[in-house]
């Protein structure tokens, strides 16, 4: 399936995240639609961490547009994260939009997540 051909409606994915505060999330996710890659050329993805659903409070923000996400992989179906999570430790929520070029969104993955204080300070 191509960026501009996203007819399949997919149900989000749910992946609860568990990381450290100020430790980096690094991780890469590749897209499948019926295992045939998503071609992610030309969209924009936006992952926002919020205290609950609901809330006006953003805790943490990665796009594509502030260079926290980044789009690879041969078939461009992956995307890689590198961010450092400087939040106050807690359970948040959060989710993952891919806005293509068409102007469709879709969310394709959401969750929990839980950050934990860390305890070596530097």
């Amino acid at each position: 399936m191509s960026c501009n051909s996203t007819s399949a409606d997919l149900r989000p994915a749910q992946y609860n995240v568990k990381i450290w505060r100020n430790d980096s999330w690094g991780q890469t996710f590749a897209f499948l639609a019926d295992n045939t890659p998503i071609d992610l050329s030309g969209c924009t993805i936006l992952i926002q961490v919020r205290p609950t659903p609901a809330s006006s409070v953003v805790a943490l923000t990665l796009s594509t547009g502030n260079s926290s996400i980044s789009i690879g992989g041969i078939n461009r179906n992956q995307i890689t994260l590198n961010k450092i999570v400087d939040v106050a430790a807690g359970t948040y929520v959060y989710d993952m939009n891919v806005t293509f070029p068409s102007g469709e969104v879709k969310t394709y993955l959401w969750g929990n997540f839980i950050v934990t204080e860390d305890i070596s300070k530097v």
